[in-house]
């Protein structure tokens, strides 16, 4: 992979996601200037972590999917200086992003090799849809990329979670065929860890097959939060953040949450959407 060669005991990796940016940099999203709260959690990422070796974007990237905003992103990923692996969300306009958004530091790799763990980045996104689905094509690629490496600890990205969250409206706009998806990772053992966005809210629990045991991780956005465990729609006044993720040689990993502080952002409690 290119720019990381040498890790050290882990493999330090930031997951940001639902960054949900606008061509107007002075927009807000439910009482959230969505550009200054991204720029907030990188600083914060400058400062907390002392090793990262790569940032992955899991989707809704843009709110408004503008060329202004992927151009804005791309900037501010490269002027971070730490290689970026990015993949749309449904709020994405996936032919602006590939054309404006990759650059030396910002990447649309379907795949990539980190120290001894392989990670899978996969679309979930229907055209003009909120909820996700994992086409045939999807799931091929999925199940011929596990094939292919079965002794390799394997982390799977993709936008909308993979399982249940305990709350109906989210639940009902999340991925779609969930069970071709887990019979596939049921399949192979290495599989060791799922990585979501889209929830808006932090979630960390162990996802059982019949032949395997799953890390299902969702991570907080970088503006908005949603409340969990809430059968209807309510913003959290959970301030943005973000997850760190290490993984080791041995297919272990640790993971937290890492949050902004509590009143820097102060989102509209009482929207009824967004």
């Amino acid at each position: 992979m290119k720019g990381i060669i040498n890790y050290g005991s882990f493999v330090s990796i930031a997951q940001l996601t639902d960054i949900h940016l606008f061509a107007d940099i002075e927009r807000s999203l439910v009482g959230i200037p969505t550009e200054f709260s991204f720029q907030e959690v990188l600083m914060k990422i400058k400062r907390t972590l002392p090793q990262i070796d790569l940032l992955m974007l899991t989707g809704d990237l843009t709110q408004d999917g503008s060329i202004a905003s992927y151009e804005r992103l791309s900037q501010s990923l490269n002027n971070f200086g730490i290689h970026s692996y990015c993949l749309a969300g449904n709020h994405d306009d996936l032919p602006v992003m590939q054309t404006y958004l990759p650059n030396e530091y910002v990447h649309l790799s379907r795949s990539l090799d980190v120290g001894k763990w392989r990670i899978l980045l996969l679309s979930s996104v229907v055209e003009g849809a909120v909820h996700g689905y994992l086409s045939g094509a999807e799931l091929s690629y999925l199940e011929n990329n596990l094939n292919a490496y079965p002794d390799r600890p394997t982390l799977i990205a993709f936008h909308h979670p993979a399982v249940p969250l305990g709350s109906e409206w989210i639940d009902g706009i999340c991925l779609e065929n969930q069970d071709e998806f887990w019979a596939i990772c049921d399949r192979h053992p290495q599989v060791e860890v799922v990585l979501n966005g889209h929830a808006h809210q932090e979630f960390d629990e162990i996802y059982e097959t019949p032949h395997n045991s799953v890390r299902c991780l969702v991570t907080p956005s970088t503006c908005i939060q949603f409340q969990p465990q809430n059968p209807k729609f309510q913003i959290d006044s959970q301030p943005p953040g973000f997850r760190h993720l290490r993984l080791y040689p041995n297919g272990t990993m640790e993971t937290e949450v890492h949050r902004l502080k509590v009143g820097s952002f102060q989102p509209d409690l009482a929207a009824v959407g967004y």
